[in-house]
């Protein structure tokens, strides 16, 4: 690794194969998942914010590598509503299609496009989602590579990312996590807004920061 410290860039066209790696590899709280997940995966995780939000996107690159990456959204109800239009139906049709392997990511994905289940950020209650369409529009994803964990470019990522939604005058983000994550997002200024049991034993997140 070069001894010049790691730069925070907005992504570009090259580095989202790179993007979708990390993804991949920090998928199973921090770890890789199954390599036959990994098409379907980068595409639903990553996907939209490359096709639909890619200026708001940022990486932390060191030597040319891509050692981790924020996925941002100013609106999260106006990129629901292009979800729906410029994305969901093309991904269920390669799905039918045969694009990807057939597993518990594409039937859930199914499954919860057509409403049969709830995934975890629809189980949290109406005055939450309310709160946050109000007071928090702004969301984010951040994930490093194992390589880069407590050097500080997750906090630096999230810097730059609220730099710019301060500029655009957004008044708060929100994130949705598991409990592994907590602790960092509370470092850098989020709390608790609602936690709920998703599965025996396994809780999700909501968390709000004001910008």
């Amino acid at each position: 690794m070069s001894s010049l410290p790691p730069s925070i860039r907005r992504a570009r066209t090259e580095d989202w194969a790179a993007i979708r790696e990390i993804c991949c590899k920090t998928g199973n709280s921090g770890k890789p998942i199954d390599p036959l997940r990994w098409p379907f995966f980068g595409e639903l995780w990553v996907g939209p914010y490359q096709k639909l939000l890619s200026d708001w996107c940022f990486v932390a690159e060191n030597d040319g590598q891509v050692l981790g990456y924020l996925t941002g959204c100013p609106n999260s109800a106006i990129l629901d509503c292009k979800k729906a239009l410029l994305f969901t139906p093309s991904l269920l049709l390669r799905i039918f299609s045969g694009s990807f392997v057939k597993n518990n990511d594409t039937r859930r994905f199914i499954r919860r496009t057509l409403l049969l289940e709830k995934g975890p950020e629809a189980r949290f209650s109406k005055g939450t989602h309310e709160i946050l369409k109000r007071e928090y529009p702004a969301h984010l994803h951040i994930n490093l590579d194992e390589s880069a964990r407590g050097s500080g470019l997750g906090r630096q990522l999230q810097e730059t990312f609220f730099e710019v939604l301060k500029k655009k005058q957004i008044p708060g983000i929100h994130v949705f996590c598991g409990a592994a994550p907590v602790p960092f997002y509370e470092k850098t200024g989020f709390s608790v807004l609602e936690k709920i049991e998703f599965a025996p034993g396994i809780f999700i997140f909501g968390m709000t920061r004001k910008i």
